[in-house]
């Protein structure tokens, strides 16, 4: 019974690790990409 809660917590748990981790690529490009423009450079 124990391992049945474990992994479900994990499945559970695994989506919301996925989207923090994706909110912050995000992030990151959004202010790399905003601070690139004010200084007229691109991004590659």
């Amino acid at each position: 019974m124990d391992n049945v809660f474990i992994y479900g917590t994990y499945i559970l748990i695994w989506p919301a690790i996925t989207l923090g981790v994706l909110i912050l690529i995000c992030t990151a490009t959004y202010r790399d990409i905003k601070k690139a423009k004010l200084n007229n450079e691109d991004i590659v």
